[in-house]
């Protein structure tokens, strides 16, 4: 091997040990063990769905304690950039194969938790909708639960009522979930943080707009690996005239009237879609239609942005889904005009640590702006 092969080596190494795995108790969040040949393929994080992942341990790589970093539903696994949580997930799943290399391993975004708590009786009176979400999860998944989840809200000045109800056997997950697919309603999102004292902490936080209005940080050409754009008109991704209908009560199915872009250059596309099966309030359903039809009166368009994880802006640190972004895809604005250089906001994001480590940011749909 040359010097320069040598050094180059070596300062590949040196990239790579900045990202590093790690077990902690769901219980405590305290550090069970490192688990630096901890193997992902890939890992993916939106904002308000959860997501599952196929980790790998090798065997000939296990840890003196394994037994203790391989209980599923006891432990959580956190990757970390130069000590800063990326992601995490919850161990579900443990599976041993005596013929193969190592233990396979389902992890669960904190989601699947959520889910499988349910809410109780719960009510609310004229409540901000953020307080309302981050005291869902806290009484229902928090409180007495004996884990290392938290809740955070910023306050709101939309209030709202809700009730719930313990033989409605409603998730906490469908709870706030359905509070955020209201008109106006909250988003949430979480994070996994490091504590003071060395502990980690997942924390749900609620707010009216989770993330920046403006942008954060830029991605420019230097840090891309690739860079592409979809147009697309097919199923449902264009729609031109929209509707949105809800479930019949009795005799009677409330409805949106019909909202249009006109579009000279295209025939109509009509589109009647049910954004939620409990709405009744047709003020609630026009505005669902306004909104449909904003984001596809010209069809869908999908930009991917590939970026090299180690030389992008520090994801955690420098922007984290629901902020904006903006981008500038430098000379190939020439073959894609309009495209190359704009901002949108981050919904969610994947790594990919399959060839070179990439991280693509995924771009909320509709939100777009060119520059």
């Amino acid at each position: 091997m040359s010097v320069a092969d040598r050094d180059e080596a070596q300062a590949q190494e040196a990239r790579r040990a900045r990202l590093s795995w790690l077990a902690v108790s769901l219980v405590d969040g305290r550090p069970i063990c490192d688990l630096p040949y901890l193997q992902a393929d890939s890992l993916e994080y939106r904002l308000m769905e959860g997501t599952t992942q196929q980790l790998r341990l090798p065997y000939d790589c296990l840890p003196a304690n394994w037994q203790d970093a391989t209980l599923p539903g006891g432990v959580a696994y956190i990757l970390t950039q130069d000590e800063q949580p990326v992601w995490g997930g919850l161990l579900m799943g443990v599976h041993e194969d005596l013929a193969g290399t190592g233990l396979e391993l389902k992890v669960d975004t904190v989601e699947t938790y959520l889910e499988q708590c349910p809410t109780g009786e719960l009510s609310y009176r004229g409540q901000g909708q953020t307080l309302i979400v981050a005291d869902i999860v806290r009484r229902g998944a928090v409180d007495g639960m004996r884990n290392c989840l938290a809740t955070e809200y910023e306050p709101s000045p939309v209030l709202r009522n809700r009730e719930y109800q313990d033989t409605d056997d409603k998730s906490v997950l469908s709870a706030i979930q359905e509070l955020a697919g209201v008109d106006g309603g909250p988003e949430w999102g979480h994070w996994w943080r490091m504590e003071p004292d060395g502990s980690y902490r997942c924390v749900i936080a609620a707010a009216d707009h989770y993330g920046s209005m403006e942008p954060v940080t830029e991605f420019d050409v230097s840090q891309m690996t690739g860079f592409s754009l979809d147009l697309d008109a097919s199923g449902t991704a264009l729609a031109n005239r929209v509707r949105a209908v809800s479930t019949a009560d009795g005799d009677t199915r409330p409805s949106s009237s019909w909202v249009s872009y006109e579009d000279p250059s295209r025939p109509v596309w009509p589109l009647s879609y049910t954004p939620s099966t409990s709405i009744k309030d047709v003020a609630t359903l026009e505005a669902h239609a306004r909104r449909r039809l904003a984001s596809r009166r010209t069809g869908t368009v999908t930009h991917s942005i590939d970026l090299d994880l180690l030389s992008a802006p520090r994801l955690g640190v420098e922007w984290r889904p629901g902020d904006t972004v903006r981008w500038d895809a430098g000379g190939a604005q020439s073959l894609l005009p309009g495209g190359a250089s704009g901002m949108a906001r981050v919904i969610g994001y994947r790594i990919s640590f399959t060839g070179s480590w990439t991280l693509t940011p995924i771009l909320q749909e509709g939100a777009v702006e060119y520059e």
